[in-house]
């Protein structure tokens, strides 16, 4: 199936009281294990990529976005499910507009520097530009904490000023909004304390579609009362990240590779296959946030 609106996605979601699920990848494994649980469970799905990692300035070899945005596309072409391709959370305008140009069909920008002024004038451009192009703009107000696992710690975030959210979304003309309720990047604990009031509140005033960035540190029962409520987009990451490194670290720990074929341990694609067996684990936790948000045997209704 040829790619479908984000936008689409998301308010068949919210009229028919589901959330449809963001599960970011980094590699060809892990965008394939998403489509996998999606096929398996008859779900739509945004697959999509980190734009803050593919274009970090800390990498030491300079990615090529096209890449990204052109294998997306083809695994969305070889599917049968309503999918939507997006560059999520990019720090600068340069690689959005490139990853319009290479068959990303949904973008977000992603800086707390800019004065709201710069920011709606820059997501001004980005609707204009990205709906000429049949694309569609998620934007964010407010900021999230981001949680950082080897120190303990969690930064201080700003909730979404429900007043301010709905005049940028008229301004700016952004299809989706993200916004900051309780939620945490790069939560691991499921601990993070949603503030159901500040959704309700949200959802009232804000007229396009709301979605929860931080997935992975919300608790299942919270999520479930989360998209009760209208969200009707959900950003799942880290715990895909954690799923494939605990998956390599077991296998490596049960197996002595320094005497096995290492054909047989990456590349062949068998029973043996470390890197099979880490797509298969992100497909399991995909199953169960699909199943958590309730875009589970939906696809068909889209």
């Amino acid at each position: 199936m040829a790619l479908v609106s984000m936008t689409g996605l998301m308010n068949h979601a919210l009229q028919n009281g589901y959330a449809v699920g963001y599960f970011e990848a980094w590699n060809m494994e892990s965008i394939l294990a998403v489509v996998d649980a999606a096929e398996r469970t008859n779900s739509p799905v945004i697959i999509g990529f980190g734009g803050q990692f593919i274009g970090s300035k800390k990498r030491t070899v300079r990615e090529n976005i096209e890449h990204y945005g052109y294998l997306g596309k083809a695994i969305a072409k070889n599917t049968k499910l309503p999918v939507a391709l997006l560059l999520n959370e990019a720090h600068t305008v340069d690689l959005l507009i490139k990853g319009l140009h290479s068959g990303f069909n949904a973008i977000m920008y992603e800086s707390h520097d800019l004065s709201i002024e710069e920011f709606t004038s820059l997501n001004k451009y980005l609707v204009k530009t990205a709906h000429y192009l049949g694309a569609v703009v998620e934007a964010e107000i407010g900021q999230l904490p981001d949680s950082d696992i080897s120190s303990n710690t969690i930064s201080k975030g700003e909730k979404t000023d429900p007043d301010l959210a709905a005049k940028f979304v008229e301004e700016s003309g952004v299809d989706a909004l993200a916004v900051s309720v309780g939620n945490v990047h790069l939560l691991e604990s499921g601990h993070a304390e949603i503030d159901f009031d500040l959704i309700r509140c949200l959802r009232k005033k804000v007229k396009v579609p709301l979605v929860l960035h931080g997935g992975t540190g919300i608790s299942e029962d919270d999520l479930r009362q989360a998209v009760s409520l209208g969200m009707c987009k959900v950003n799942v990451g880290t715990i895909l990240k954690r799923a494939y490194l605990k998956s390599i670290q077991n296998y490596l720990g049960n197996h002595d590779v320094d005497h096995m074929d290492p054909h047989n341990v990456i590349g062949r694609g068998g029973s043996m296959d470390m890197l099979c067996g880490a797509r298969e684990a992100i497909a399991e936790e995909v199953v169960r946030f699909i199943k958590i948000i309730g875009s589970e045997n939906k696809a068909h209704l889209i």
